[in-house]
């Protein structure tokens, strides 16, 4: 944490200017005196315009105008109110003679204050501008600020008898009242309306290779511990070594069944498997597509690790998943249940829907409703977690949702898959052993990418591709499952 000394310092130069300025004008307003109109607008601009300055530079302006705009229109009324109590007399010049008071002052100094606080804020802890709490809350800060200067030059301009002025007034709060049931209609209708498009259907997200030639008898069948709630999580156990743990976690659309053969490399290996079916999918919780809320899937976790017996000291444990679940096993990794595991190993993983590694839509495996995310997103970040069961990703699938297929994805199970909005900042927290492996010849995801980036990130996180390999490839090609189960022991330790 930087010193009061250090803040000052690395203040930039034309902040004090400003604040000088602000100063003057506000010790003006303390004294009677005689002004034109345009000069009682003064501050109330620059509050204006500061708030446009913070919503510029904010990571996701949509974000931050929309926290902006709500709290502008509740700072109106206060300012409005504070300005009807100024006393006021338009003379017949056109000029206004005000009393003092201490509002000017007031009001200047918390512009600068609340810019100055936001700005040594997010430079001591940079990861908060990716936060969308923080971001709306950044934005409501300037609406506030504008909210009220408007709202007191309103009131200011509404104590003269000039009708005119009166009337134009009069105008604006009509106006920002359509506005804001415009707004709130818009806002409902995206809501609404805004869902996943249909896609053809593309094979290499929807088909395993080989998987007509499974032997199924091979396959064990589905068993399930109860989560917190009392909902089922299901699973598949390839029994191995005790002490050697893999909980593995399948990819997008899909359950347990599509991770068998890489399971039986693990096994083979020596490792105790268990093929996890992520809540909303292969019959784990109540609803396919959905949980309950966004952290629902990390608490079933945790739920998992303790039912299963996993929990003691001897068991070594490693968290592996595929695609979405190699997201999943980077959330983990970069989260607040990352001692739960000893290492981690991601099979071409999803990082970030902005990621470089990911292809537009996800190569055609994926659409999403944009417009619907960020509205749920922005109520999120107001705290209202309203409308998340509803579905904003689609897959590139034919299949029906069923025990073994999930083609649709509500806004909180696909929020809680993922890792943190922040991604950068999570993945370079990782402190704990983490690999990742991807097919040269992903579909999905560039390969060519990922190891530049975690060069980047985070260079403790090792990354292999294997070369000649697709996406579905890395779980059922049995070259790319002894890699994977070749670097699940060299990450163990070679246990």
């Amino acid at each position: 944490m930087p010193s009061l000394f250090q803040i000052v310092t690395y203040t930039p130069l034309w902040v004090w200017p400003l604040m000088a300025f602000v100063i003057w004008v506000g010790l003006l307003g303390l004294k009677p005196r005689v002004i034109p109109l345009w000069r009682v607008a003064i501050l109330p601009m620059v509050g204006l315009v500061t708030s446009f300055t913070g919503l510029a530079q904010a990571s996701l302006p949509g974000l931050a105008a929309a926290g902006w705009l709500v709290a502008l229109l509740a700072g109106l009324p206060l300012g409005r109110a504070l300005g009807l109590r100024r006393g006021v007399r338009r003379l017949e010049d056109g000029r206004l003679e005000m009393a003092g008071g201490w509002f000017m002052l007031v009001f200047g100094l918390s512009i600068f204050a609340a810019r100055y606080a936001l700005g040594v804020l997010f430079g001591v802890v940079p990861a908060l501008k990716a936060e969308p709490l923080w971001i709306v809350l950044s934005g409501g800060v300037g609406g506030i600020v504008a909210g009220i200067g408007i709202g007191w030059l309103a009131g200011v301009y509404l104590r003269t008898p000039d009708t005119r002025v009166r009337r134009v007034m009069t105008g604006l709060w009509l106006g920002s009242a359509s506005l804001l049931l415009a707004i709130a209609v818009a806002f409902g209708a995206v809501i609404a309306f805004s869902a996943p498009g249909d896609l053809p259907r593309l094979a290499a997200g929807d088909s395993l290779p080989g998987v007509e030639s499974w032997n199924r008898s091979e396959i064990p069948k589905v068993e399930h511990v109860a989560a917190r709630d009392g909902a089922p999580l299901t699973y598949r156990l390839y029994a191995g070594a005790k002490d050697r743990a893999v909980v593995l976690v399948h990819g997008s659309s899909a359950a347990s069944f599509s991770m068998h053969k890489l399971a039986q490399a693990l096994q083979a290996e020596g490792a105790t498997v268990y093929s996890i079916s992520l809540r909303g999918h292969g019959g784990s919780g109540t609803i396919n597509g959905d949980t309950s809320y966004k952290r629902q899937l990390d608490d079933d976790l945790v739920d998992f690790v303790r039912a299963a017996g996993l929990s003691g000291p001897k068991a070594h444990r490693t968290l592996m998943g595929f695609s979405s679940g190699g997201g999943f096993v980077l959330r983990t990794a970069s989260g607040p249940n990352r001692a739960i595991f000893d290492d981690y190993l991601a099979i071409s993983p999803f990082v970030a829907q902005d990621s470089p590694t990911t292809r537009p839509a996800a190569g055609g495996w994926v659409s999403v409703a944009v417009p619907r995310v960020v509205a749920l997103t922005i109520l999120d970040g107001f705290g209202l977690p309203w409308f998340q069961e509803l579905p904003v990703v689609r897959f590139a699938t034919t299949a029906e949702p069923s025990a073994s297929r999930t083609p649709v994805y509500s806004f909180r199970l696909s929020a809680g898959m993922q890792p943190v909005r922040d991604w950068r900042g999570a993945m370079a927290g990782i402190d704990r052993p983490t690999t990742i492996v991807v097919g040269a010849k992903d579909e999905l995801f560039h390969a060519d990418r990922y190891k530049a980036l975690f060069a980047e990130l985070n260079p403790r996180i090792a990354v292999t591709v294997e070369p000649g390999l697709g996406h579905l490839d890395m779980i059922t090609d049995p070259k790319a499952c002894a890699a994977v189960a070749r670097l699940w022991r060299q990450l163990a330790g070679g246990i």
